[in-house]
């Protein structure tokens, strides 16, 4: 029988049973609520907030993004690891904002740049409805470097123009999509492309706008840049009308896929001229959600369709990259759920992807009887295999939910995966406050496979890569990929693995043409012959073409993996130390080096807080520096 939680019985649940994946995780907000928050972070008594999107900050911080106030504000709330409200950012934690003082404005899309900065889009309403893009510094203040005063509203025509999510380039440019009534009071798909600095981009489409007219009422709402192509890609739904179906919205609604190049034209290559479109349960509202790229530029896209009345189930397509079906995942590249396989309304709002290739789906369902005669809707997640079949490890068989709000409505918009949570956020209650959800999760079973060592040497003109194995099992290959800005990877090479073996293996990789003055970041990507695979850790090696005469380690004040770059000049054996500050040696390691300066990584997740020394010997060359462990 699949378990419902409601937070009633969760103190009783947490005494007598053993945490599993899945499960709400107690360490979040532990003095509060354990596994989850409702917040009324606007501080009115109608507040009416809904989070609708979510990104995790380098330091492993939670933001939290949408609206507040009835669609008055953008806003953005941080939270710490622990689930307590970070009052370092914003004003106590919160940052409530709008364009202008007396005008309406909704968040909805967010992306966090690599420099810590946040870029949250929706929409804002001087007279009409219009485009708004607004800037944020890590600290929550207005960027005042971006548009006017960290703010810019574009209007796409004469009525309503809505926009509903942001990516970001490689180059720093921003992509927001959304939709625009058209001449015909019919709405399209819209992208525009802003600079840096928040100026439309005029070499995007027609003077940085794109619109796409593809059936009456489009509606986008995913959307994903391959950042080596240039490429856009949007998910969302056309409709032939928009009527309602009980409380659902229906009509001949459509799966419908779009791919513009770099430059906003239609990419013929994909679908058919451009565009793909599914009809996923003939003459029913089906209304796609999520989107999200595979390592192989698979695309994941997630939503509902809906069979009748208070019958909603999720779906999930997986599209090869001309945007066709991919047969290889569910049937025929479909797959269709029910949370309780009754007549239960699946919502299914959001994707992401692991990255060990399992599918995770976040979204609310109504299946919460209790004892009011009620039944409230609630969070729900699904976790799916590589192929598309539900993951059993997954909570028992692949689904969880929680009725964090008991008797009332809890709605999961947003969805962001973390080393070990899997975080699910929307509204909850009546009047609607932000909901945030905190679940167990593991990441991969063992891959059969030990990596013992991973370490890479700067050379004059070239990056020496090294790595050994302490065991293999049916391993089939290493896919060495390498990124400028640590998010968006490439693969370079591939090197294939021994297979099976109970010794101690070593692999190497040159890097011919890595990124000159600048940070070059590498990771393997070690594939099972089954077609599974995890990643290593991320390596970061400085390339400045220049002999390097110290140890370096980064970043100064760490939680999980420093990076230590040893100075050119140590051969052979050298022995790495870490020393606290009483002088006793807390951790050692040996890695071989040729003279040239060596990069490598050192795991300190598990040492206390506090300041350490790190110290490397080579003969008689000796190197020290220092880092705090926070």
């Amino acid at each position: 029988m699949k378990k419902f939680t409601s937070t009633i019985t969760m103190a009783f649940l947490c005494l007598y049973v053993n945490a599993q994946v899945g499960s709400l995780d107690p360490t979040f907000n532990a003095s509060g609520t354990p596994g989850f928050r409702i917040d009324n972070a606007s501080g009115t008594p109608d507040g009416y907030e809904f989070a609708t999107a979510m990104a995790i900050t380098s330091d492993g911080k939670l933001l939290v993004g949408g609206r507040a106030e009835n669609d008055n504000y953008f806003l953005i709330t941080r939270y710490t690891m622990a689930g307590e409200i970070d009052a370092t950012f914003g004003t106590g934690g919160v940052v409530k904002v709008r364009s202008e003082v007396n005008n309406s404005a909704r968040g909805y899309g967010m992306v966090l740049q690599p420099d810590g900065k946040i870029v949250m889009a929706g929409w804002n309403w001087p007279s009409t409805i219009d485009f708004c893009v607004m800037r944020f510094n890590a600290d929550g203040s207005f960027d005042n470097t971006f548009g006017t005063g960290g703010k810019v509203t574009t209007p796409i025509g004469a009525g309503n123009d809505e926009g509903t999510n942001v990516a970001l380039q490689s180059d720093g440019k921003i992509v927001v999509t959304g939709s625009s009534f058209n001449a015909s009071g019919n709405t399209d798909y819209v992208v525009i492309r802003y600079t840096s600095t928040g100026v439309v981009d005029s070499t995007f489409g027609t003077n940085g706008i794109v619109t796409t007219d593809i059936n009456a009422y489009d509606i986008p709402e995913g959307i994903a840049i391959n950042n080596a192509t240039g490429a856009i890609t949007i998910a969302g739904t056309s409709n032939s009308d928009y009527s309602l179906l009980g409380t659902h919205h229906t009509g001949n609604g459509d799966f419908t896929v779009v791919r513009y190049t770099s430059t906003g034209a239609l990419d013929a290559s994909f679908g058919t001229g451009g565009i793909a479109t599914f009809d996923i349960s003939s003459g029913s509202a089906d209304a796609a959600h999520g989107l999200a790229v595979q390592p192989d530029g698979k695309l994941i896209v997630a939503g509902t369709t809906v069979r009748t009345v208070n019958n909603k189930d999720v779906v999930v397509l997986r599209l090869t990259t001309a945007g066709a079906l991919d047969a290889s995942f569910g049937t025929g590249g479909v797959v269709i759920e029910n949370y309780d396989g009754v007549n239960s309304d699946d919502d299914c709002r959001s994707v992401a992807l692991q990255s060990d290739g399992k599918i995770v789906i976040g979204g609310n369902v109504d299946a919460f009887p209790n004892t009011t005669g009620l039944k409230p809707i609630g969070l729900m997640l699904m976790r799916f295999t590589n192929n598309g079949v539900l993951d059993p490890s997954f909570d028992g068989d692949g689904k969880t939910a929680a009725n964090i709000a008991y008797t009332d409505n809890d709605f999961g918009m947003a969805l962001v995966l973390s080393a070990n949570r899997i975080y699910l956020s929307g509204s909850s209650g009546q009047p609607k406050d932000l909901a945030i959800a905190a679940f167990q999760n593991t990441v991969g079973g063992a891959l059969p496979l030990v990596l013992s060592q991973f370490y890479g040497q700067k050379q004059t003109s070239k990056v020496v890569l090294q790595w050994q194995t302490a065991s293999e099992e049916g391993v089939k290959q290493f896919v060495i990929e390498r990124s400028n800005d640590g998010k968006t990877f490439k693969a370079i090479g591939t090197v294939a693995a021994t297979g099976n073996s109970t010794t101690t293996r070593k692999y190497n990789f040159a890097d011919n043409s890595p990124f000159i003055s600048a940070t070059n970041y590498y990771r393997l990507l070690m594939q099972d012959a089954d077609g599974s695979f995890k990643y290593s850790k991320t390596l970061n090696i400085k390339f400045d073409g220049q002999l390097s005469t110290d140890m370096k380690v980064y970043p100064s004040i760490v939680r999980d993996i420093l990076q230590v770059q040893l100075p050119d000049g140590m051969k052979g054996n050298i022995g790495i130390q870490i020393i606290d500050m009483n002088g006793r040696i807390i951790r050692r390691n040996n890695i071989a080096g040729d003279g040239s300066a060596l990069n490598t990584t050192m795991d300190v997740s598990t040492l206390v807080k506090g300041i350490y020394i790190i110290k490397a010997s080579a003969g008689n060359t000796t190197a020290i520096s220092r880092f705090t462990k926070n």
